[in-house]
């Protein structure tokens, strides 16, 4: 008897060992649970041992309500352990710690690889803005921001920063304290990696759509998403153009082909007029030598005067093809219409020679309303 009673007691201690051969997760631990059952008031998660975890209602109505309505049994969430004595036969395990323990190890990630991200900004106080990071809440400083004019003070600044509540800021991390949840973003490092990272994808001949910041008399300077480039007058289009306000305006969107990039000195040239269609096949097409055109005088040099026969197509009026040479070509005035006769076209080296030798000139709009009969 004593025997089978030994052996008895020995198989219900390895039973009852065997039973609770677990190890329990610890408060503060992060872990996935699959969702079993979702209440009202409370949802039910498998955390992989012997006892299920109980997400309560307090903790349920932290969380947005769009991502609450969408979770569903067999739904896989990242939980953090409250208390594993709490509550009889479960653990208390929070959802939104969970969640906002991924945002803090999404940060620390970023902080490593130096990536940019983008967040909300939700609010504003006199040191700077505070953004929405996830569930966690970042700050970026005053000296941080670019998004905002440089040397405002006072209230000035403050509306500013204001203005910027409900944008989304392009930033990248600088610091990650989680114990004193402290995470400090930066918009202008954001601005210079990103600016830097478009400098070494940049490559000739590449096609960018960016944005018009800023026309000056020489050209047009474009915003490819971080770092500027600049259009000269003479990459615009094929006319020729008094300024780039002629066909572009600031905020525009334009697609710019890249023309060089020198990364040392971070300038780009870039050109509008590469993406046009090329008028010279088309307009010199119908031209024939010693045929008169018309044409609007574009640049007077001392050497001639270049014209416009049509679609931008420039020709030159050497001074040598005028009928009283210099004195003719002093006479001429840009913008000015006139009419020339075609004296060689080549094409490979896309030239175009006229004169105004033999050729009737236009009369001025004085000259007409002085021939003109008085009634």
């Amino acid at each position: 008897m004593d025997q089978p009673r030994t052996e008895m007691q020995e198989q219900l201690s390895a039973l009852i060992e065997s039973d609770y051969d677990y190890t329990l997760p610890k408060r503060g631990d992060i872990c996935e649970a699959v969702i079993l059952y979702v209440g009202k008031d409370e949802m039910i998660v498998d955390l992989g041992v012997k006892r299920d975890g109980l997400i309560p209602r307090k903790d349920l109505q932290m969380l947005e309500e769009g991502y609450r309505a969408g979770l569903q049994a067999g739904d896989c969430v990242p939980v953090r352990i409250r208390d594993t004595r709490a509550i009889e036969d479960s653990i208390e395990v929070s959802l939104s710690e969970g969640l906002a323990q991924q945002d803090w190890l999404r940060a620390e990630e970023l902080l490593q690889n130096g990536e940019v991200c983008e967040a909300e900004v939700s609010d504003v106080n006199s040191g700077g803005v505070l953004v929405s990071f996830g569930r966690v809440r970042g700050f970026v400083p005053n000296s941080h921001l670019s998004s905002i004019p440089p040397g405002l003070r006072g209230t000035r600044l403050l509306e500013a920063k204001s203005d910027l509540v409900g944008d989304r800021l392009t930033l990248t991390v600088l610091e990650v304290e989680q114990r004193r949840r402290r995470l400090i973003l930066s918009e202008r490092a954001a601005n210079r990696r990103r600016r830097q990272k478009l400098l070494e994808e940049l490559r000739e001949g590449d096609v960018y759509t960016g944005t018009v910041r800023n026309l000056v008399d020489y050209g047009a300077f474009v915003d490819l998403g971080g770092v500027d480039g600049l259009v000269h007058i003479s990459e615009l289009d094929w006319r020729h153009l008094d300024h780039p306000s002629d066909v572009l305006n600031v905020g525009d969107k334009v697609d710019v082909k890249v023309l060089s990039v020198d990364r040392e000195k971070e300038r780009i040239e870039l050109s509008r007029k590469a993406l046009l269609p090329d008028p010279w096949p088309q307009v010199v097409g119908e031209l024939e030598v010693d045929q008169v055109v018309e044409g609007q005088v574009t640049n007077v040099v001392d050497f001639g005067a270049f014209v416009d026969v049509g679609q931008g197509v420039e020709g030159l009026v050497h001074t040598s093809e005028m009928p009283d040479g210099k004195a003719t070509c002093a006479s001429l005035s840009r913008k000015a219409p006139i009419r020339v006769r075609v004296l060689n076209v080549d094409p490979s080296r896309r030239r175009l020679a006229l004169s105004l030798r033999g050729v009737p000139r236009v009369a001025s709009a004085q000259e007409v309303a002085i021939d003109e009969p008085v009634t």
